[in-house]
């Protein structure tokens, strides 16, 4: 049953490498982190921001479920973050789904999607271009 499950993952990726733009194709790499505005604080430390994204760490100090919140097309967030690809953190994810049974990210076609979705749901947090930040999700200040 692994050896199936493996082998559909790596089918998975396959499929995901040749749909989703590399980060050569990024056009901007101006991305801010955003946050459902009920989240305390208005900063969060990159390596806590590096064990939400690689679904290390699932839920914030008072308990609430983080939910993460992928951008389509938003590779240069994660190569300056972790210095991986898109479809390299898309196989990371789709691994740790498959060996831990961990909810993959929510992926939103827009920025405007991300917000949307972050703005309504607790315990959101994702990325959005900076050009499109409005009040409606509160920005965290990424510190070392």
């Amino acid at each position: 049953m692994r050896l199936v499950s493996g082998i559909a993952a790596l089918a998975v990726v396959f499929m995901m490498w040749n749909a989703v733009p590399s980060v050569a194709q990024s056009s901007n790499s101006d991305f801010i982190v955003v946050a459902n505005k009920q989240m305390a604080g208005s900063s969060i430390n990159k390596k806590a921001l590096k064990g939400i994204y690689l679904r290390e760490v699932k839920n914030w100090g008072n308990g609430n479920k983080i939910i993460v919140v992928n951008l389509e097309g938003g590779g240069d967030f994660y190569q300056n973050l972790f210095g991986k690809s898109l479809v390299q953190m898309q196989a990371y994810w789709l691994n740790m789904r498959i060996k831990y049974s961990v909810e993959l990210p929510v992926t939103k076609k827009d920025s405007a999607s991300v917000k949307q979705f972050v703005a309504s749901n607790k315990g959101a947090i994702g990325f959005i271009d900076k050009n499109d930040l409005d009040d409606s999700v509160k920005v965290l200040k990424i510190v070392n």
